[in-house]
């Protein structure tokens, strides 16, 4: 009888394992068939996405069109010597003891420049270097300084320095579409 609840108890474990390899199977089988089915919901979510993302890109295209038919021709323009005019205001209000004198802005095909000859007396030494070095700097629109001068005034009463700063402020459109 001992031989057979041994072999009865062998059977038994065999089975036990059986069973627990099928249901960790099963389970994993499971946990298989979720991914996958969460897979293809993120996949036809992602295909349904893409279908929309284009159509908004047709009408986004088709809306820079329309928008590019309204804005006039001269725009970057007007916008260019907009910004020149600013600068010049943000010069004044840097330099103000100086006089600014301007000339008539001129217009290429792709570019606004317009000739600035700023005149004034120094106070400071450090402080005109500091401009200079300001109007250097200015990134959009470029000045491009043709000469500086600096002479001591004549004038017996009372002695000054005078400097003169002759420069051209410039300003390129790079083409964004239209004509500048």
């Amino acid at each position: 009888m001992d031989q057979r609840l041994k072999r009865l108890l062998i059977y038994y474990a065999i089975s036990a394992f059986c069973a627990t390899a099928l249901i960790s199977g099963a389970i994993i089988s499971d946990r298989y068939i979720t991914s996958l089915s969460n897979t293809l919901n993120q996949f036809q979510t992602l295909k349904i996405n893409s279908v929309k993302m284009k159509t908004a890109t047709k009408d986004m295209d088709e809306m820079s069109v329309t928008v590019g038919s309204l804005i006039p021709s001269d725009y970057h323009t007007e916008q260019m010597e907009g910004a020149i005019l600013t600068t010049v205001d943000a010069i004044k209000t840097r330099m103000k003891g100086a006089d600014i004198n301007l000339a008539n802005l001129e217009k290429k095909e792709n570019e606004v420049t317009l000739p600035i000859i700023i005149t004034g007396a120094m106070s400071e030494y450090e402080s005109f270097i500091n401009d200079v070095g300001y109007l250097q700097s200015l990134a959009s629109p470029f000045m491009f300084i043709s000469s500086i001068s600096i002479s001591k005034s004549s004038d017996e009463k009372k002695s000054a320095v005078i400097f003169e700063i002759k420069g051209t402020l410039k300003m390129r459109s790079f083409g964004t579409g239209g004509k500048a």
